[in-house]
C-alpha cells in the first residue's frame, strides 16, 4: 500500500523534541539551527519510526528545511534502499569514487535541493560528517585556493576545529541514529566526511569503521548501482522505490 503521510506535529505529540541545538552561522551573524527528536523505545518498532529514510526525507521535507538538520538519536537503522554503505576508505579500495576512497571530502551538497539522510547503527570511531554554513564554505574555498598543494586531510585538520571555534561548523553523524540534512538554498548548508583525527592519530593503522548508510532520492532513482560498484542487490524494496517515484512524479 502507498506510504502513509505523517507530520512533524505528529512526532512532537509522541517524542521529546529539542530545537535550536546549534549556533552555526558565525560570530557576525549567529542563529540557532537543528532539532533532535528522541523516540521512546516503545515506539521505535512502529510506523513512522520504523519507516525507510525516504519516508522521513519526503514527509518531513519542510521541517528539514526549517531546521537545517534533524537528528533521531539511537533510532534503529532501516537499510531499505540505501544508496551507499560507507565504511572506512580502506574498505573501499576497489572503488573509482573518490567520495568513498578519500578520508576527507570536499565540502558539497548532495543533489540539491533534495535533502540527504545518513543512518548509523553503531558508533563511528574514525569518521564523522562536518557541516558548515555559507561563511564556512567561503572560508574553506579561500583556504584551499590559497594553499593549492595542501592535502584534503591537512585542510580539514586546520579548518574543522577553526569552524567549531568560530561557529561556522559542527561535526555530527558519529553516534547511532538518523541524521537528515537540508541541501536547499534556504539553509545553505554544506557537508563532507571528515576524520576524527584524535582517534586516527591514536590508531593510524585502522582497517575498518562502522558502516554509515546514505540515502537520497536522486541517487536511489538514477545512481544506486554506480556510486558504489559493489552495492549489490541487498536491502532493496521495489514498493519503497515506487513510493519515491510517485512522490514527485520522478522517472525511475
Amino acid at each position: 500500500m502507498p506510504r502513509q503521510p505523517f507530520t512533524f506535529a505528529d512526532i512532537e505529540q509522541e517524542c521529546t523534541v529539542e530545537t535550536g541545538c546549534y549556533r552555526l552561522h558565525g560570530e557576525q551573524n549567529p542563529h540557532t539551527t537543528g532539532a533532535r527528536i528522541f523516540v521512546p523505545a516503545a515506539l521505535q518498532a512502529r510506523y513512522p519510526y520504523n519507516a525507510s529514510a525516504y519516508a522521513f526525507l519526503q514527509q518531513l521535507r519542510q521541517t528539514i528545511q526549517n531546521f537545517g538538520t534533524l537528528e533521531f538519536p539511537g533510532l534503529p537503522v532501516n537499510r531499505c534502499n540505501h544508496t551507499i554503505a560507507m565504511r572506512s576508505p580502506r574498505e573501499h579500495g576497489y572503488s573509482s569514487n573518490p567520495y568513498l576512497t578519500g578520508e576527507c571530502q570536499h565540502l558539497h551538497q548532495d543533489t540539491p535541493p533534495y535533502p540527504t539522510a545518513f543512518w548509523l547503527g553503531e558508533k563511528r570511531r574514525y569518521f564523522a560528517t562536518w557541516i558548515v554554513s555559507l561563511p564556512g564554505l567561503q572560508r574553506y574555498t579561500q583556504f584551499v585556493r590559497e594553499h593549492p598543494g595542501i592535502s584534503m586531510n591537512d585542510a580539514h585538520r586546520t579548518l574543522v576545529p577553526e569552524s567549531l571555534a568560530n561557529g561556522t561548523g559542527i561535526v555530527l553523524n558519529h553516534s547511532p541514529g538518523l541524521l537528515l540534512i537540508d541541501n536547499s538554498e534556504h539553509c545553505r548548508l554544506y557537508h563532507a566526511r571528515t576524520c576524527r583525527f584524535d582517534a586516527v592519530d591514536r590508531q593510524p593503522d585502522y582497517t575498518s569503521d562502522a558502516p554509515m548508510y546514505a540515502y537520497n532520492e536522486i541517487g536511489l532513482l538514477h545512481y544506486i548501482d554506480t556510486m558504489d560498484e559493489r552495492r549489490g542487490p541487498l536491502d532493496r524494496d521495489p514498493a519503497d522505490l515506487a513510493d519515491t517515484v510517485a512522490f514527485h512524479g520522478f522517472t525511475a
